[in-house]
């Protein structure tokens, strides 16, 4: 007999589809800045969780210093033509989660300070791994709680921490102000800035985990210290931080679900992959009768609301352009069968042939995300297991041949080469989103339309 577990292809996309429009029902006709405003909700009570809440201060403004590293990577990885603002540098909100320590089960914490809390934290950490989780939402929606399920989740499989930040939002931040704060807040973990209450950690430690555009700014970070690395010529590159010279050391490893990748949305699977995702083939905020309001369209307006049109093929927009990987630490891929998996591939590809360690598990009929929308479908659990195996696995070093596989609907697990994972090579990817980068115009609202 087949396992019960199992749910057919064609009930699956029924159930996908019938998600897809509850969802995009209320976010065509939302304005941004009210969806957005509904997904910074301050965080409610979870028992299942313990955190600790820490504000990172924004680091002097000096010679060397990280706004400085971030301007040098764009210049180095651009191609001259790409335009935009250089972001302020703020202090980053941030937080660590575990499972809840078993010592204060009966015992009232309401009057317990943050720094008391992570210290109930580390007496029960069973493992050195730390993983700094960077979430999700389409670089203008969500804060690290609303993504408690599945970072605690993480942390308690590994029986080790997440550390994770809130970063600014798009359209009002646009690229790369979330990638600045993402990096004060690797930055922070190395190096704790004055007011933490953490020790230094150790690089090696450091797992970085993410989801969908969480996840292209994982793989961001990985370009600019291997920018900087080529900048220096070496593989210990020192930046400013705080008023000291400081080495920004790679990461264990990264482990990625759903990533975003190619910002242009132009890779065959986008189309061949749109029945089983729950992404719309254009985003509510790009469409023509989408409501405007006081944040968008931007002043002035762009074709992207996360960049520039100039930006939008940058590697550390869209890690697909990148055209070299080579230093990089492991990287584990999981996907759906969704419209952003051509991306992965093509990084997957390219990297492995530079010599990175990589791994592509597949998903059959999963839509992005698939993990915490239907938390309870078996390969939901899996991902999840896997997910934390991958963290884990970074803190033995042990070295791996790169794998791609799928595993089916019924469970059946299939593997490929990962040099033929694509019809089309790497260049061939680009050269598709640079055609569609020049047909981006800057979104305005149709005529008649009025601020909300």
């Amino acid at each position: 007999m087949p396992p019960t577990d199992i749910i057919p292809r064609d009930q699956i996309a029924s159930i996908i589809q019938k998600a897809r429009i509850a969802i995009f029902s209320k976010a065509n006709t939302t304005p941004i800045s009210i969806r957005q405003e509904a997904s910074l909700e301050a965080e409610t009570p979870d028992k299942a969780s313990w955190v600790t809440h820490l504000e990172l201060p924004a680091p002097p403004l000096e010679q060397g210093d990280i706004r400085q590293v971030l301007i040098r990577a764009i210049e180095i990885l651009g191609r001259g033509d790409e335009s935009y603002i250089p972001p302020s540098v703020e202090s980053v909100h941030a937080q660590w989660t575990s499972s809840p320590p078993k010592e204060i089960a009966n015992i009232s914490t309401e009057k317990w300070s943050d720094e008391m809390k992570y210290g109930a934290m580390m007496n029960e950490v069973g493992s050195r791994i730390t993983i700094f989780y960077i979430q999700g939402g389409a670089f203008i929606l969500n804060t690290a709680a609303r993504f408690r399920k599945t970072i605690t989740g993480l942390a308690t499989m590994t029986k080790g921490r997440c550390f994770s930040i809130n970063y600014r939002l798009a359209p009002q931040h646009p690229f790369p102000a979330a990638l600045l704060d993402v990096l004060i807040g690797y930055l922070s973990l190395l190096y704790p800035p004055p007011g933490s209450y953490h020790s230094p950690v150790l690089a090696p430690d450091i797992t970085l985990a993410g989801d969908s555009s969480g996840a292209c700014l994982c793989l961001a970070l990985i370009q600019i210290i291997l920018s900087l690395r080529k900048s220096q010529a070496t593989d210990c590159p020192v930046v400013r931080f705080h008023g000291r010279d400081v080495i920004l050391h790679m990461p264990s490893g990264l482990a990625l679900q759903s990533q975003l990748t190619d910002q242009t949305n132009c890779l065959p699977s986008w189309q061949k992959n749109s029945n089983f995702d729950l992404v719309q083939e254009v985003s509510p905020v790009m469409l023509p009768e989408y409501p405007p309001d006081s944040i968008w369209p931007s002043d002035p307006p762009r074709g992207d609301i996360y960049c520039e049109s100039s930006m939008i093929c940058h590697p550390l927009v869209s890690p697909v352009a990148a055209t070299s990987w080579a230093g990089a630490p492991p990287i584990w891929f999981a996907l759906g069968e969704e419209r952003m998996v051509d991306g992965a591939k093509t990084i997957v590809q390219r990297a492995a042939a530079q010599g990175v360690d990589v791994h592509l598990e597949m998903y059959e009929a999963m839509p992005h995300n698939w993990p915490m929308l239907f938390p309870t479908w078996w390969q939901s659990k899996l991902c999840m297991q896997r997910w934390a195996i991958a963290c884990e696995s970074y803190l033995e070093r042990e070295a791996a041949s790169s794998s791609a596989e799928s595993i089916g609907v019924d469970k059946e697990v299939t593997r490929h080469d990962v040099g033929e994972l694509t019809s089309f090579t790497p260049e061939e990817a680009l050269s598709r989103m640079r055609a569609k980068q020049a047909t981006l115009k800057p979104w305005r609202p149709m005529t008649g339309s009025v601020k909300l």
